[in-house]
């Protein structure tokens, strides 16, 4: 059985790296020893060990995120292979490629009291491309040979690409009895996405040419040369771009607007074309715009054919990608009459000098130095950081107020850098270890903005990261609890609901002592000047604490909202899309 085993897992993993496959997060445990040893003597693949398989699992996900490659988990049977379950979930609604190998015991052990076994028949249900229940006979090579084949193709080819999981039973004995056998691949060929590009499509777009049109664009995972093109179809157009943070588009000029939330409503902005892109948006202010904008052509390009807005206001949705379709259309643009653009630019740039007025954090707006003179609160933070930040370290932003606010508060003048960004399922968990895998599949500097809850529900990935040799730092922006609950009706609700136990949760954990007890280095920053120096050219795991005054920030952000009220009077129309106040109520 032994030798079996260890035939069939070398196929695999063979027949994995010639379809592209560079990696195996791998979590130690007995009944994967064939898959483990296997995968450790496959010439081509990079072994990555996370004692945790949560955080393993989103170790992986950072990766294939960052690298676009599908990456493999390797585990072992019973709750070990439910800790993947967050991760899987996350990769499933964000397309993300994971190739989940869980190892299982035979079907004459399940239902018998054997130790470490659940039922991991379909485990992640509706989660996942593809299951497969891999035979107890191993004595099929070729049959290995195509399953690595078409896991990979499952997990990346298709318009929706996603986790796939394979359930492997081991019969005992596990470890190697002989020589681990090399094995040359037969089939696999190098995978890659598929991007569809239809001309009915193209058409489409280009036929509203020459009329007022806006773009909204949520989190993209494109490389440079996708953002480019994107931008230049947007210029050909003549219509402003509105974009999230993990667009890939912000940063990279005109017609890409930095405070174009602030002035959302104004009548005299209104779109007659309104384009969407990407994920669904960050922001609140931008959704209830989306939702109630009047634009008599309304086109959602959703390739994974999802229809991913719950408003369901679409004239028109398409399927084509929307690299390749913006491409195809760009030459066959007439663009606007120069005023629209021209007059977003205009409500964008005052909107955003308010901004500056009320953060008081120097010259956010040119090219001068950082300088000093406000309180370092959440919205100063994202402003210098991504001004500081060389252009090469990509950025991991947190779910809850971190994206938003890197998307609020994303100054002009702030090169463009990879931002990632979990928006899946928009959950605060494996904020770290995702951090981390993008770290490791990148190779370079990567620095996460992480919440103070977030940290503390990934401390499994700190002592990681500081185990793994990347270069990774963690600020933190620390308001003693969960602050964005503060944004919600609830936080006015009286003594019944009990606020700061149920939902604040002020914590009292002492970082310094958390990021020293782990391995981590750490500082304390408490102006622009200490952020400024603290994030560029950092190396190893560092722990970047920011505290936050969280009455004062509260108070900022009311301030924040009331120059809403400035900025889109009196010609506003529609109801309220307050880029502050409801940028937390969308989960």
């Amino acid at each position: 059985m032994s030798d079996l085993a260890y035939r069939a897992t070398m196929r695999f993993w063979a027949e994995l790296v010639a379809c592209g496959v560079t990696d195996v997060v791998v979590s130690p445990g007995s009944r994967s020893t064939p898959l483990a040893v296997a995968a450790r003597n496959q010439a081509g693949l990079r072994i990555t060990v996370q004692m945790d398989e949560r955080v393993g699992g989103f170790c992986a996900l950072g990766m294939a995120k960052a690298s676009g490659r599908p990456v493999a988990l390797v585990c072992t049977s019973g709750t070990a292979a439910a800790n993947y379950l967050p991760a899987v979930v996350e990769a499933h609604h964000a397309g993300v490629p994971l190739i989940v190998c869980t190892a299982d015991r035979p079907p004459e052990l399940r239902d018998a009291g054997a130790g470490q076994t659940i039922d991991q028949v379909k485990l992640y249900g509706n989660h996942t491309r593809w299951y497969a229940e891999i035979p107890c006979d191993l004595d099929q090579p070729d049959y290995f040979a195509r399953l690595a084949v078409r896991a990979a193709t499952m997990a990346l080819a298709g318009p929706d690409p996603g986790p796939v999981h394979l359930n492997w039973p081991f019969r005992k004995p596990l470890e190697p009895l002989g020589p681990i056998p090399q094995v040359e691949p037969a089939l696999g060929r190098p995978v890659v996405p598929v991007r569809p590009l239809l001309e009915l499509e193209v058409e489409k777009v280009s036929g509203l040419a020459g009329r007022r049109g806006l773009m909204v664009v949520g989190a993209l995972n494109v490389d440079d040369a996708g953002a480019a093109t994107i931008v230049e179809f947007a210029g050909a157009a003549g219509w402003p771009v509105v974009a999230d943070a993990g667009s890939q588009l912000r940063g990279r000029g005109l017609p890409v607007l930095d405070g174009a939330e602030w002035v959302l409503g104004r009548a005299e902005l209104n779109p007659d074309v309104l384009v969407r892109i990407g994920g669904p948006p960050s922001n609140q202010a931008v959704i209830d715009f989306v939702e109630s904008c009047g634009a008599a052509h309304r086109l959602l390009v959703d390739p994974r054919r999802r229809w991913e807005d719950p408003s369901f206001g679409w004239t028109a949705v398409l399927a084509s990608d929307p690299v390749r379709l913006l491409g195809a259309a760009t030459e066959r643009m007439i663009p606007v009459d120069p005023s629209w653009v021209r007059a977003w630019v205009e409500a964008a740039d005052e909107a955003w000098g308010r901004v500056e007025s009320v953060l008081g954090g120097g010259d956010l707006l040119g090219d001068g130095d950082l300088l000093g003179g406000g309180d370092l609160l959440e919205p100063l933070l994202l402003a210098t950081m991504l001004r500081a930040l060389p252009p090469e370290v990509a950025l991991y932003v947190s779910s809850s107020m971190p994206v938003r606010d890197a998307t609020s508060f994303w100054p002009p003048g702030a090169p463009p850098r990879r931002v990632l960004v979990n928006r899946g399922a928009n959950g605060i968990d494996g904020m770290v270890s995702s951090a981390l895998g993008a770290a490791l599949a990148l190779g370079r500097p990567v620095t996460a903005l992480v919440g103070d809850i977030a940290l503390l529900h990934d401390i499994g990935g700190l002592l990681a990261a500081s185990r793994s040799g990347a270069d990774l730092t963690l600020v933190v922006p620390n308001n003693n609890g969960g602050g964005i609950f503060s944004l919600l009706p609830v936080a006015g609700g009286g003594p019944q609901v009990h606020f700061e136990e149920l939902f604040h949760t002020p914590h009292g954990v002492d970082l310094q002592a958390l990021a020293v007890g782990v391995g981590a280095a750490y500082r304390r920053v408490e102006n622009v000047d200490e952020l400024a120096g603290a994030v560029d050219g950092v190396t190893g795991v560092t722990l970047v604490e920011v505290p936050i005054d969280h009455g004062a920030a509260m108070s900022q952000r009311r301030q924040l909202a009331g120059l809403w009220e400035v900025t889109t009077s009196p010609t506003s129309s529609g109801p309220p899309h307050h880029p502050v106040q409801l940028a937390g109520w969308q989960g």
